[in-house]
């Protein structure tokens, strides 16, 4: 059977089977931004599925309306945290993309930012149709860095520069072309 622990304040693990857990963001009422605490609670609960010899799929997802909408801006406008929020983001998709474990995003509503950052460090991604998906830092004189080399495995190079430069959302059909 089914059960769930909740090991963290604004992350749920839920045990599917001895082989697959599912990791929920669970801030919808910040469209699960992403904060210091979430990403921290976020690596810790990939680090612990990966420790776990059974364990085979980590399975990615949001409460709420969204996937994620990226970092939460006050707390990134922060310079006292600046650096600490870049460097968690940092680790959040080496700490995804790099573990031993299949790990699949489940998106809907939207993937924006580093939720489409945490998204394109996946191996597989599953998105609801009407999914909004982009990088608009562009549009803030960013460039979203972190994401480029995760983006360009998942897309190419020439779509990674199309949504990378343009900060266009696409919907989830554009993605799947």
């Amino acid at each position: 059977s089914e059960f769930v622990i909740r090991i963290m304040p604004v992350v749920l693990v839920e045990k599917e089977s001895p082989q697959i857990s599912v990791v929920t963001l669970n801030r919808p009422e910040r469209r699960n931004s992403l904060t210091l605490e979430l990403l921290n609670e976020l690596c810790a609960a990939i680090n612990v599925a990966s420790e776990q010899r059974e364990q085979r799929v980590l399975i990615l997802r949001g409460s709420g309306a969204p996937f994620c909408t990226g970092l939460h801006l006050k707390e990134a406008a922060d310079t006292t945290k600046a650096h600490a929020t870049a460097e968690m983001v940092a680790n959040t998709l080496v700490a995804i993309s790099q573990t031993r474990l299949v790990t699949i995003a489940a998106v809907h509503g939207a993937a924006v930012a580093g939720g489409a950052g945490i998204m394109s460090a996946c191996d597989f991604v599953v998105a609801a149709e009407r999914t909004k998906i982009g990088y608009p830092e562009v549009r803030r004189g960013l460039v979203a860095g972190l994401v480029m080399t995760f983006l360009r495995r998942q897309v190419g190079e020439r779509n990674m520069r199309e949504l990378l430069f343009s900060g266009e959302l696409i919907d989830a059909a554009r993605a799947n072309e």
